[in-house]
């Protein structure tokens, strides 16, 4: 999902960067010095399912819709916005953003550029307010630039139907009757032709076929195969994670080809990323194991320092790390810890180092293609836990928001970060860790 985001935003922006780039003076003219994108909160394992699931539902929709009659698409600002900071992730110095104001949506992008005197930011915002007669952007600044808007939707969908090889873009576009907006929702008319609904279902073909390199479902679905074998020997006995991931590991090591390494490593944390997380993970990557067979669910004694727990903190961490880039499993899992403090087990330094843990396991393994080998072969000459899972001894665990606040007063302070570097040199001195940099 992420690159067909990555693709869409790349596809809207690339219209309005030609203009600009025709004389350098407007785009010395429309640089500002502050960003119209605040900064937005990290995106977490809920904005991510949340905006497939948001694609997903607009695709049913039309392709279920009556030929002969418009139907309404309702998506709520939390989704749009979600879905905008989604679609600027990928990119390191892009942000975007959306809001209701009145009668019209307003998306904003920023884009950072190199220091200078001028100013580094880029700023876009549009304005595109309610209709009856289709949907159209009614306002664009670029900086303190206002520009002519008729063209730009018919431009981004011609770009974009030329990437897809067909007209998806402009006949969703041309579907679309008009939109209006009722508190915090979006409510847009369409009516799509017949021709609209076999062509998104190419669209969505050409799309998959890009998003994972060859080989990959083979890959994955070889990898979950060997984990289904082991849990099924091993229901009736307390197992740890690694009686899972150094015979995965081995068999990573015996199966490359050259210059397979990552590809065989990224496989093996997939395959077990879905599997401890009984399928709840697989949306963030793609159903390349679902849509071939059933999933299955792993033995209930699996853990990491005895408890199952951490195991979950660990697997979850390291799958959302791999699938949506390593900054967002950092956050990710400071905000869970966080959330627990409110109510339940409570803010624990133990799982935020299971989570830590899982984050640096991924980039290890992820570094290099010589490092991707070193690791197979270390976690295969050192086996057990210990070899990349740390000792929680002395963390603090169960501490409620009332607690966390006074002890430590946010994730900022001198305290918590003093806290955190204990853990990160606690996972640095593990056998498979070592002579690596460090992840931060």
């Amino acid at each position: 999902m992420l690159r067909a985001l990555r693709l869409a935003v790349t596809i809207a922006v690339l219209p309005l960067m030609l203009v600009l780039s025709a004389t350098p003076v407007l785009i010395a003219y429309a640089l500002e010095k502050e960003s119209v994108v605040g900064q937005g909160p990290p995106i977490d394992l809920e904005a991510l399912v949340a905006s497939k699931e948001l694609i997903k539902r607009v695709l049913w929709q039309i392709e279920s819709a009556d030929d002969t009659r418009s139907t309404t698409l309702v998506v709520t600002e939390r989704e749009l916005r979600h879905l905008a900071q989604m679609g600027s992730h990928p990119f390191a110095s892009l942000n975007a953003d959306l809001d209701f104001a009145g009668t019209s949506m307003i998306p904003r992008v920023s884009l950072q550029l190199i220091p200078n005197p001028i100013g580094e930011y880029l700023n876009l915002v549009f304005q595109i307010n309610q209709s009856n007669s289709g949907l159209s952007v009614d306002r664009l600044s670029i900086g303190p630039l206002k520009l002519p808007t008729r063209w730009l939707l018919p431009s981004i969908a011609y770009l974009a139907d030329t990437v897809l090889q067909g007209r998806q873009a402009s006949l969703l576009l041309a579907s679309v009757h008009g939109f209006r907006i009722e508190g915090n929702s979006a409510l847009f008319s369409v009516q799509p032709p017949p021709e609209l609904k076999a062509q998104l279902k190419q669209a969505v073909k050409t799309l998959q076929a890009t998003r994972f390199p060859p080989g990959e479902q083979e890959r994955v679905l070889h990898y979950y195969e060997l984990l289904s074998r082991i849990g099924a020997r091993g229901r009736r006995s307390s197992l740890s994670f690694s009686d899972f991931l150094t015979p995965l590991m081995k068999e990573a090591f015996r199966r490359q080809e050259p210059g397979s390494a990552l590809a065989e490593n990224r496989a093996v944390i997939y395959a077990l990323a879905v599997y401890f997380s009984r399928g709840a993970l697989e949306p963030l990557m793609g159903d390349l194991i679902s849509s071939q067979r059933t999933l299955v669910r792993p033995p209930s004694g699996v853990s990491l320092a005895n408890r199952w727990d951490l195991m979950a903190h660990f697997v979850y961490s390291a799958g959302i790390t791999l699938a949506t880039q390593q900054g967002i499993g950092i956050a990710a899992g400071e905000i869970k810890e966080l959330l627990d403090s409110g109510g339940g087990s409570g803010f624990s330094f133990a799982d935020l180092a299971a989570d830590r843990a899982g984050i640096r396991f991924v980039a290890v393994a992820m570094s290099s293609e010589l490092a991707a080998r070193q690791f197979q072969q270390s976690i295969v000459a050192n086996p057990g836990e210990r070899a990349f899972f740390p000792d929680i001894n002395g963390l603090q665990e169960g501490l409620n928001d009332a607690q966390f606040r006074q002890q430590y007063g946010d994730i900022h302070s001198e305290r918590y970060r003093a806290e955190v570097a204990l853990i990160d040199q606690r996972i640095e001195r593990l056998a498979v860790y070592q002579g690596y940099t460090s992840y931060q």
